[in-house]
């Protein structure tokens, strides 16, 4: 009888003393070595039914065996047979003990075969990632997210991934026990595939949900996932040595065109440099943690680093998570990007450096979320941040910023909030005692009131429904400029009349026909006339889980008629009062 037989029939007769007795005696150890293929395949099926009830003393059995075969028989053919076990289980007991036997296998194939490592690791990533978060949980919001724990998918995830850290500690240390080369490797070596793998564990399910923790909450109260991502983060810090060191990955791949990086990468054999291999959102997540998150170990960072080096470089990934579709990434941004605005409180930005693109990719995408984001706290902390970035910047760039947003941004309500900084801005000015900066006077202030701010794109013929929000924040900046700088020290008193000939004037043309224009239209809707229409675009070609939005009823337009008079009436309000100024300057012959 040949040893797989003999084995096959004492686990049938649940004789499992005997099966470890035959499997560990020396004796039979060269026959093992011949059909440990076998061998292994049979024990394997000892997993295949769990360790519940009757099968428990079967599957331990199997697990403490399939270890002792592990060590002592090829590692590369138990490999094999380990790896396709993994991929064909629905278990999660069956894919812990077969994590524990990988383990074994791994740790005796040393630092050769990296590529055997890297098709292990490939695999697990496979079962875990095979696994669907609720679709709630990349769209939560504050009060959602304090219950994405009680999720039984999501304790599932999580336990998993703590079996994958306990699977990789002995690992990591032996990795790290080797001693470093001077220059570092950047090829498949096995330090580096076991960087990468922990890097895609933060580009899976870690990625949409919240490892955040207050600064004020202690440490007992910390959350698994908050838990989980603090272990891969010391781990991956423990072999990359300096946890910053993958910082310049990202200006490289972002700026050099695919098909270049594939050759470039095919020549020096750079796993940091393949998306593939190190995906560039799991190096956002990675310093999202160390920065966003303040996991960045103080001990083990070198301190050649400037902060405007990470900053710019960090702005980078901080980018690619804002540019993705959810929002649980989006606001992973937010955060992320608000900790770079502290590390620059003593440092702030030149002119100069708004010459790097990324600034502007990072302000058009901050931009987007601001207007259609889906979340409201993503799209309020945005308004706030978009504020804070401005004013890192000395004034001229912050007159650079402002008035380039203008031209990426057409939403008139962010033009609105945009020109309301720049208005504080000149106030800063004005409440100084010397003489406000040039970027906030004189023919600057001019050239951005009268081409950006106080501008009918349409003439009188403008919709002042759609262009309400800039058009009363025009008002209430021209009116404010000039109760504020009655000394003239801006210089507005100086294009007053040019104000009134390309503004006002038509403004007030504009109102009093769309107010006639809106009246006409009310008429028509009380009396129930079939050919009334709005006086303003509705677009019905929304489309609401599959149907068409259905025409407002006439109530609802006559609701919408009147906020629209409404409008007119702030605006005439407004208006009025800017005459008023303007008048007043003239009669002590500012103008």
């Amino acid at each position: 009888m040949s040893l797989v037989e003999a084995v096959q029939e004492k686990l049938q007769a649940a004789r499992f003393k005997d099966v470890a007795k035959l499997l560990r005696d020396e004796t039979n150890r060269a026959q093992l070595q011949d059909e440990c293929m076998d061998v292994v395949s049979v024990l394997a099926d000892g997993l295949v039914e769990g360790n519940e009830g009757e099968h428990f003393d079967r599957f331990t059995c199997c697990e403490d065996l399939l270890k002792l075969v592990a060590g002592v028989c090829s590692p590369q053919e138990i490999l094999l047979e380990v790896l396709d076990r993994i991929e064909s289980t629905k278990n999660d007991e069956v894919f812990t003990s077969l994590l524990k036997v990988l383990q074994v296998v791994l740790l005796r194939l040393g630092e050769q075969k990296a590529r055997s490592l890297e098709c292990g690791f490939n695999t697990i990533l496979s079962y875990i990632n095979g696994i669907k978060l609720p679709d709630y949980v990349a769209s939560a919001e504050a009060k959602e997210e304090r219950l994405i724990e009680c999720d039984e998918v999501v304790r599932r995830i999580l336990q998993l991934y703590m079996t994958v850290l306990l699977f990789l500690e002995p690992i990591v240390k032996d990795s790290c026990a080797v001693p470093a080369d001077t220059f570092k490797n950047m090829g498949v070596t096995r330090k580096n595939v076991i960087i990468c793998f922990m890097l895609r564990l933060l580009d899976g399910h870690l990625l949409y949900l919240n490892a955040r923790q207050s600064r004020g909450e202690a440490k007992a109260s910390k959350t698994y996932i908050r838990q989980t991502a603090e272990d891969i983060v010391l781990a991956l810090a423990k072999l990359l040595g300096d946890p910053l060191r993958l910082l310049q990955y990202t200006e490289e791949r972002i700026r050099t065109p695919r098909k270049e990086r594939q050759v470039k990468d095919s020549s020096h054999n750079n796993v940091f440099a393949s998306e593939a291999k190190c995906p560039l959102l799991a190096l956002a997540m990675y310093h999202y943690l160390l920065i966003g998150e303040d996991l960045l170990p103080s001990t083990s960072c070198p301190k050649v680093y400037s902060n405007k080096y990470i900053y710019e470089m960090c702005l980078h990934y901080c980018t690619q998570l804002i540019k993705h579709e959810k929002t649980a990434v989006q606001y992973k941004a937010i955060l992320f990007a608000v900790q770079l605005q502290n590390l620059l409180q003593k440092e702030p930005f030149q002119a100069i450096d708004l010459d790097r693109p990324v600034h502007k990719t990072f302000l058009e995408s901050l931009s987007n979320v601001i207007v259609y984001s889906g979340s409201e706290r993503n799209r309020k902390q945005s308004s706030v941040l978009i504020r804070q970035y401005i004013m890192q910047f000395d004034p001229e760039g912050r007159y650079m910023v402002i008035t380039n947003l203008f031209k990426v941004v057409s939403h008139n309500g962010l033009q609105s909030y945009i020109a309301t900084i720049y208005k504080d801005l000149v106030n800063a000015e004005l409440a100084s005692d010397g003489e406000p900066s040039p970027w906030y006077s004189g023919k600057r202030l001019k050239e951005f009131l009268l081409k950006q701010v106080c501008v009918l794109k349409k003439g009188v013929e403008t919709d002042l429904t759609e262009s309400a929000d800039m058009i009363i924040s025009a008002l209430n900046i021209v009116r404010f400029l000039l109760l504020r700088d009655k000394s003239n020290r801006t210089s507005i008193w100086n294009y007053v009349g040019e104000l009134n000939k390309q503004f006002l004037h038509p403004l007030r043309k504009s109102i009093d026909l769309s107010r006639a224009h809106f009246e006409e239209e009310k008429k028509s809707v009380e009396e129930g006339r079939e050919d009334a229409k709005l006086g303003f675009e509705v677009s019905v070609d929304v489309l609401n889980g599959g149907d068409q939005l259905a025409m407002p009823n006439r109530d609802r337009k006559l609701q919408m008629l009147a906020a629209a008079m409404n409008s007119f009436d702030l605006m005439d309000c407004l208006l009025a009062r800017v005459t008023e100024c303007v008048d007043g300057g003239r009669v002590v012959g500012r103008e």
